[in-house]
């Protein structure tokens, strides 16, 4: 599959210290998966190193190769061959929000997932990454202004400063649940009304 194709290439790349030639990145590709780039993508290696530009730095004058210094500073790859699922998707969370965190705007996880991954999160999970989190809160803690960490950073200064933001809905969220613990009084009149609505508004 194209995507397969990313993966190993990004694989191979990351073993080598320095950019390589594209001939001896289709040998090392032949040599691990038993057929050649080409035959995969239906183009010429570097025809298809241009088309993905923001995974890899292919210099057409040298005929070299290498991976984009972001793609480098990541955590290890994931095994081409893993099965993408649920397990899969937060597990690359994990490393990925270790590697650039503690705290990572949710739209740049999902854009370096698919960086990585050649998919998006949603293809796998069938559902928003938002409610990802929420099924797994022993591993990620939602901190509002549209970021996430890990809930073992839950105490770093950089995870406190979000959270205690009065605007952080995060926040906001904790103490609605809170809340939500207090006992219900025996009748409720117009005057509880009010007075709730006055203290949400």
């Amino acid at each position: 599959k194209y995507a397969d194709v990313s993966r190993g290439v990004q694989s191979i790349l990351k073993e080598q210290h320095e950019p390589i030639q594209i001939d001896r990145l289709d040998d090392l590709f032949q040599d691990r998966f038993s057929t050649n780039i080409t035959d995969i993508v239906g183009m010429s290696i570097g025809e298809y190193l241009q088309r993905k530009e923001n995974i890899f730095d292919f210099n057409p004058d040298r005929g070299t190769v290498f991976l984009q210094s972001a793609i480098l500073t990541g955590p290890p790859m994931a095994d081409p061959n893993a099965v993408r699922d649920e397990v899969f998707v937060v597990r690359e969370f994990e490393q990925l929000i270790e590697a650039m965190g503690p705290v990572v705007y949710i739209s740049t996880l999902c854009g370096k997932f698919i960086q990585r991954n050649g998919t998006s999160v949603t293809s796998i999970i069938n559902t928003r990454p938002l409610d990802l989190f929420k099924r797994h809160p022993s591993v990620f803690l939602i901190v509002g202004a549209g970021n996430v960490t890990l809930k073992k950073y839950e105490h770093s200064s950089d995870v406190q400063r979000l959270l205690d933001k009065p605007s952080s809905k995060a926040l906001r969220i904790a103490k609605a649940a809170e809340e939500a613990q207090l006992p219900v009084p025996e009748s409720i009149t117009e005057q509880h009304v009010a007075e709730e609505f006055r203290r949400l508004i």
